[in-house]
């Protein structure tokens, strides 16, 4: 069954405190909410790319929403019909020395005035806010081509996001809002480690196709060549299949290296430790380029450095 986005607001919630305490380790919370929801994650129910893109936002390069603060501090005041002095408190967090966030004020309203409660099949699911994100995405013409290819919006910004924040509680409004302008802070979780606790193969996959989709589809055929039930166990056995089958794709980004950057040869090994290389920088910008010779004309496809798409972006470069 669907994935209920209260489940995730509890880890996030639980990280939150956790950073504001001074410790931002959070794999240990993220590691036991995977251990407590392994039943849901596991679910043929579950879209496990709609959950791995609402704890890892940033990662969604290929998703742009043109939403910055302002101009969501609208659609919300919209929403939840907000008189003056409400949309006054909602924009409180422009205020210097506040220390609050737009999903700070969010939640402080609808704790002062809650929306009605929505449990069991009317709560919000998180592929049900992936789906009004994607559909916000297909819009933008700053979001990757793959993503544009989506089904458009078919009813106005303000109602998609509306219909989400209505059935709302203060906690859930406070991380969609969070997750609309993808920005978690202090919440940062490790991508590797989620990717574990998801699935042990799913680091190394991501590696060669790094695309939640992609990967995902790859995982299941895994899974599907195991007879045992317990297939997700047997690393050993999965570990061979995984090599047998895992091939980089066209018009899938591979997964780059992490770099640091550092001043001289003695600053490089005091920023890393065992096996390492170092190259010079040199001027110019990292991207990926992929040849795809049976589409003709068209048949260069750039990744920038963020892992987005920017063929369209690059046109000068290629014609």
């Amino acid at each position: 069954m669907p994935l209920s986005f209260v489940l995730v607001c509890d880890l996030l919630e639980e990280a939150h405190k956790h950073a504001t305490s001074g410790n931002k380790n959070f794999n240990q919370r993220v590691s036991n909410w995977f251990t407590r929801h392994r039943r849901h994650v596991d679910d043929a129910g579950t879209d496990v790319s709609a959950l791995l893109s609402t704890l890892l936002p940033d990662k969604r390069t290929d998703r742009v929403y043109a939403i910055q603060a302002d101009t969501l501090s609208n659609i919300v005041g919209r929403a939840l019909r907000l008189g003056a002095s409400r949309v006054k408190e909602l924009r409180r967090y422009k205020e210097p020395g506040r220390g609050e966030d737009l999903a700070d004020c969010v939640a402080r309203l609808l704790k002062e005035t809650p929306n009605p409660m929505f449990a069991g099949k009317n709560a919000v699911t998180v592929e049900e806010i992936d789906s009004v994100l994607n559909s916000l995405a297909a819009s933008c013409r700053f979001s990757s081509p793959a993503v544009r290819a989506l089904q458009p919006l078919s009813t106005s910004r303000d109602e998609l996001l509306g219909s989400l924040y209505f059935r709302m509680q203060a906690r859930e409004a406070k991380w969609l809002t969070r997750l609309i302008l993808k920005n978690f802070q202090p919440v940062i979780f490790d991508p590797g480690h989620v990717y574990y606790c998801c699935d042990p193969l799913l680091p190394k996959i991501l590696r060669v196709r790094d695309d939640f989709s992609a990967a995902l589809s790859l995982l299941q055929d895994l899974r599907r060549l195991g007879r045992d039930p317990s297939f997700r166990r047997g690393m050993g056995e999965r570990g061979e299949a995984l090599m047998k089958h895992l091939t980089p794709v066209l018009g899938v980004k591979v997964g780059r290296p992490f770099w640091l950057k550092g001043r001289s040869i003695k600053h490089c090994i005091q920023l890393g430790h065992g096996r390492m290389s170092c190259e010079k920088k040199m001027d110019g910008e990292y991207c990926q380029i992929h040849v795809d010779l049976s589409k003709g004309f068209k048949c260069i496809q750039i990744f920038s450095k963020s892992g987005k798409d920017s063929t369209n972006d690059r046109a000068a470069l290629h014609g």
